[in-house]
């Protein structure tokens, strides 16, 4: 019997997430952003479209195309800030916590960009005016309920499949089914890495604060289910795995971060670079995310062209390859190499069972060389295709970064427009380019007000313990 213990699928009419009917999700930003550096500048462009969710998977319930994405820190410093993705962080929107950010940046600079990260993190992590504790609770009922429904759903998704081939299924065989499942989950959140800034003190000072929390929801959600004792206590121990660590793959609300792009100049800097983060929540004062990317120029690598959110036109413009089309390619080859060998091997009538069994673990270990080597091939392919552009973009003026960061962006936006897909990039364009020359400038920023109109600028005061 095939047991379903990591992956998430979206769950049927008989399971509820944690939601509300009605309650969207406002702000989700389905984007199409793209960082382009050379050693001169870094060219930063970014749609308007704005989604309104219901839940995580269901298609967009509303369209808005004026959004901002970019946010520069000041004109004192030649770094700036993006958004993708979720466009709030613990319930507020991005664009006032960075506003709250700059005001306690004040004149305040770093010598490298890497430091820049790092203090918004620190930021994020210790600032208590605009996130209560009221809200860190609700970010961890919100989180456990959800890894509860979703370990439900993998529990009654494989006994249905083992009910329709048998016909029926017995209380025993739910509650090993349960076993298994759960078993399974606890042990790849075992072995996953914490988080940054988790570890297992963080572990058990969240097992004190919300140890009745816990209780509460195993019950509530597995009321119905056989659960042994024992399971129950690995299901109170993977809501708080789920919170500490990053398990890869296998986080029922692993699409519900806030993409943070970082990227321009620290003081000292000579070449321009990226960091990129996904951030999720806080709870007890400590921030839960992850560094998912980095890049800098140098001398060696002289430039970079960096897609963010929907980045498959890019992709595709760079490589001449969809990555898409690339797995799917690899995926049926490789089934098609392993069904064509175990056919050969079973019509010769003159090996016995044992002869074929060997055959074909002989055979399966050339079928992955070969499709190894084909994988090889397509990476050859791209970079022979992109290294050319890349190069270009090593010599490209500033204003020329600017055009083809935007032309980028619009061509994502394009493909949404005539397809069958919503329509989650579009919106016009906002663009900018970082120098150690001329700082942070808008190429093109649109504006919902009249500017002549609106010259002043008015900022709100705001201390944060920030070191």
């Amino acid at each position: 019997m095939a047991i379903t213990t990591c992956r998430y699928r979206t769950p049927g009419k008989g399971i509820s997430l944690f939601h509300r009917e009605g309650q969207v999700h406002a702000g989700v930003t389905m984007t199409a952003e793209i960082v382009i550096m050379n050693r001169e500048a870094v060219a930063i462009a970014a749609d308007s479209a704005v989604s309104l969710m219901g839940r995580r998977g269901d298609r967009p319930q509303k369209i808005f195309t004026s959004g901002n994405k970019i946010f520069e820190l000041s004109r004192k410093h030649t770094a700036c800030i993006m958004v993708y993705n979720n466009g709030n962080f613990m319930g507020i929107p991005w664009s006032t916590i960075i506003t709250f950010y700059r005001q306690h940046l004040g004149d305040r600079t770093f010598a490298t960009l890497r430091e820049y990260g790092d203090h918004f993190i620190r930021f994020l992590s210790v600032e208590k005016e605009f996130v209560p504790s009221k809200a860190e609770e609700n970010y961890f009922v919100t989180r456990v309920y959800n890894q509860f429904l979703f370990i439900r759903y993998l529990i009654q998704q494989n006994a249905t499949v083992l009910m329709r081939q048998k016909g029926a299924i017995s209380e025993e065989e739910i509650q090993e089914i349960a076993v298994q499942v759960v078993t399974g989950i606890y042990e790849k959140l075992q072995a996953a890495e914490f988080s940054p800034s988790m570890d297992s003190t963080v572990q058990e000072e969240l097992r004190t604060a919300f140890a009745e929390t816990i209780d509460k929801a195993i019950k509530e959600v597995f009321q119905n289910l056989p659960i042994p004792a024992e399971i129950a206590q690995k299901l109170g121990e993977i809501a708080l795995l789920f919170i500490v660590k990053s398990p890869e793959g296998m986080d029922p609300a692993g699409d519900d971060f806030s993409g943070v792009v970082i990227t321009g100049f620290g003081d000292r800097d000579i070449f321009p670079s990226i960091r990129s983060f996904q951030i999720e929540g806080r709870i007890a004062n400590h921030l839960k995310y992850r560094e998912v990317g980095s890049q800098e120029i140098s001398l060696e690598n002289g430039a970079s062209i960096v897609p963010l959110a929907q980045r498959e036109m890019v992709d595709i413009f760079l490589s001449g390859m969809d990555p898409r089309f690339e797995q799917a390619l690899l995926g049926s080859l490789f089934r098609t190499f392993h069904a064509f060998h175990e056919t050969i091997i079973d019509s010769i009538e003159k090996l016995d069972d044992a002869e074929k069994t060997a055959l074909k673990e002989k055979f399966s270990g050339v079928s992955n060389e070969l499709v190894q080597q084909l994988q090889a091939q397509l990476q050859n392919y791209r970079l022979f295709n992109a290294n050319p552009i890349v190069n270009v973009v090593a010599s490209l003026p500033k204003a020329d970064l600017a055009s083809m960061a935007e032309s980028l962006v619009n061509l994502t936006a394009l493909k949404r427009r005539v397809s069958l897909e919503a329509e989650t990039v579009g919106g016009p364009a906002d663009v900018a380019v970082i120098s150690k020359s001329d700082g942070f400038i808008w190429v093109k920023k649109k504006q919902y007000f009249k500017p002549l109109l609106n010259m002043q600028e008015t900022l709100p005061e705001v201390s944060a313990d920030v070191p």
